[in-house]
């Protein structure tokens, strides 16, 4: 079958992709006689964009970055802690650490967010709905993380709707062997650590391997309950690279996961929350290896890899064994780049999928295949204006072909520090595993959601990069989206509308003192005009960098949250969470070369918050550690 957009959704994406055009190349046309320069915006390399190396300034899609140096300054444990600081972005958590957490990006939950870990899938197929798992995501590994906003899905697949992260681990980088460490102490008997060693050798072929684990005693994942829900996990990761050529090298990459946590639930008779011994286990193993070369003078290059996954669960009422779901995924893929000249690129590729799902409830095995075939051409048909347009074709097993698109523009006016950004593109997502086939709660009736996003913006730069200062306004539409009651799947009719605007900005003041700011209003409802929970109206996000004294450096965040509604499913209907101020800090002495002693509080003001109704939040908190540049060549 052949799922086409409809009359509404093609309306929609002409008037984007116009709209779109219109912002970016409205103004263009100056540059035809401008003889001014292009100034280039300050900034990084991104890769995610477009699934090869571009400089920031010629980048459509809005992207947020969180470098090594962003990590050291805050010294936080888990990934969320810095994704739940940048704009667009929110995180829910049903408790203390281990506990089920969630992300929303722009308002799309964490079913609509692709996640690759060096290049890694780790979501889960067992789950209610396939997504990764970001409770069990440890920074300790942690080199760099990208965060791309809006529908992904030519190159990412039709479910990148929300939004991709990708993230780096920790790599050798100059030639030699180099090892690092910390290892940290404090609020709820918590102590975590990790430890990474490497080799690089001349050529750049190179090797690397970190263990990290945390342990803690936590406090009740029931917000009013008094028996605390601990927390122990370890987690292992690795990845290298050799040389074969100078172009051409093999490459791969491996992590391995053991979880324990512990929950509250609803026990019998009265099947009311509060305080149980309900606890659970996660395993999770996941590979990548792959090739890399390139041809015609480096002008063609090519990538080929496969991956495989497995992750499995189990739940426990105290020691009686309750549920177990077991999932996996293999999958391969080729992706090649071929440079026509400087101002004209093309990328094509295709991927293949199997996952498969067995539970409890659901002994049986099922599984499904994704085939996807995309192109996307890149261009800069005048100075300063950079486009990109692509496409891709699913062939999903049980659903057919679904046509997805991505088109996105940059214009940095000449001589000037301003950037102005669009992109629009469609996705869609199958229904899961779990949604399908539980005996209980899943339906072969559901039908694929799909999607149509865009957004627009415009970035204004400073002295040369120093300061800078982005606006995006931002929208997502969903079709069929896929819901749950006591009954079971259904999906709904109509369209769920979720729409907003980001702020952004950084100041680099002095060469010791940086600030960090960003706001952002999501407005998220569906078909009935009702709010879609769990979404902030209104979050808001600061920090600021200060190194007052040779050696001495101190980082201080604000985060606050407001107007956000839950679902109690009980007779109180939707509720009103109180909004939040959250304000952490860091301080830091580096007593000899690379080795630091710090100490750091989270909750300072020690707020009494929830981000999912009746779910404990930690109170004010404070943790000591140690960094340390290990002997290396």
């Amino acid at each position: 079958m052949s799922l086409n957009a409809s009359g509404k959704t093609a309306s929609h994406a002409l008037k984007s992709v116009l709209f779109s055009a219109s912002a970016i190349a409205g103004v263009a046309s100056y540059a035809v006689s401008a003889s001014a320069q292009v100034t280039e915006l300050e900034g990084v390399t991104i890769y995610s964009a477009n699934q090869t190396p571009m400089d920031a300034s010629k980048v459509g899609s809005s992207v947020e970055i969180i470098t090594q140096k962003d990590i050291e300054s805050r010294g936080q444990t888990y990934v969320k802690d810095y994704l739940a600081t940048l704009p667009g972005v929110n995180f829910t958590q049903n408790g203390p650490p281990g506990t089920t957490s969630g992300i929303y990006i722009r308002g799309a939950s964490s079913r609509y967010v692709k996640v690759l870990v060096d290049g890694m899938d780790i979501s889960d197929p067992s789950a209610p709905q396939t997504a990764v798992s970001f409770e069990h995501l440890l920074v300790g590994d942690v080199s760099r993380i990208e965060v791309l906003k809006g529908s992904q899905s030519t190159l990412y697949g039709g479910d990148a709707v929300g939004g991709v992260i990708t993230i780096e681990t920790k790599a050798a980088q100059k030639p030699g062997f180099f090892q690092q460490g910390n290892i940290e102490g404090g609020q709820y008997s918590t102590v975590n650590g990790a430890y990474t060693a490497g080799y690089a050798a001349a050529n750049g072929s190179n090797i690397s391997a970190t263990i990290q684990g945390v342990g803690t005693d936590g406090f009740s994942a029931y917000a009013y309950g008094r028996e605390d829900d601990g927390y122990r996990n370890l987690t292992f990761s690795g990845r290298g690279e050799y040389f074969l050529t100078p172009s051409w090298k093999v490459f791969f990459a491996a992590r391995a996961l053991d979880a324990k946590y512990s929950y509250d639930g609803y026990p019998p008779p009265t099947y009311t929350f509060g305080d149980t011994l309900d606890n659970g286990t996660t395993t999770q193993q996941a590979g990548r290896v792959g090739t890399e070369f390139s041809l015609l003078n480096g002008a063609f290059q090519n990538t080929l890899a496969i991956q495989g996954m497995n992750v499995k669960r189990e739940t426990f009422n105290d020691k009686t064994r309750g549920g177990w779901y077991d999932g996996d995924r293999i999958k391969g893929e080729y992706k090649g780049v071929f440079k026509f000249n400087d101002s004209l690129s093309l990328l094509a590729g295709a991927d293949w999928e199997r996952t498969g799902a067995s539970t409890n409830s659901n002994p049986h095995r099922e599984t499904m295949d994704l085939n996807g075939y995309y192109a996307q051409l890149m261009m800069e048909p005048i100075q300063g204006l950079f486009l990109t347009g692509g496409g891709r074709i699913d062939d999903h097993s049980t659903f057919g072909t679904f046509d997805t698109y991505r088109i996105t523009g940059a214009y940095l006016i000449p001589g000037t520090e301003t950037k102005l950004h669009s992109s629009v593109g469609t996705g869609f997502r199958a229904p899961s595993l779990y949604e399908l086939y539980d005996p209980y709660y899943g339906s072969t009736a559901l039908q694929p959601e799909t999607s149509f996003g865009w957004d627009a913006g415009v970035e204004q730069g400073f002295d040369k990069g120093r300061y800078k200062f982005d606006v995006t306004y931002f929208e997502l539409d969903t079709d069929n989206l896929i819901n749950w009651r006591p009954t079971g799947y259904y999906n709904i009719p109509g369209v769920v509308h979720r729409n907003g605007v980001e702020v952004s900005g950084t100041a680099v003041l002095t060469s010791w003192l940086s600030l960090t700011g960003g706001y952002t209003y999501t407005d998220a409802t569906d078909a009935k005009d009702k709010r879609l929970v769990r979404i902030p109206r209104h979050s808001f996000a600061a920090g600021v960098n200060v190194v007052p004294m040779d050696k001495v450096a101190l980082n201080v965040t604000a985060q606050y949250v407001a107007d956000v509604v839950d679902d109690s499913f009980d007779a109180r209907g939707i509720v009103a969470l109180n909004d939040y101020v959250l304000i952490g800090a860091k301080a830091s002495y580096e007593f000899a070369p690379g080795w630091k002693a710090y100490v750091r509080g989270e909750n300072l003001l020690n707020e009494n918050y929830q981000t999912v109704l009746d779910y404990g939040t930690p109170g004010a908190s404070v943790y000591g550690g140690l960094t340390m540049a290990l002997p290396s060549d």
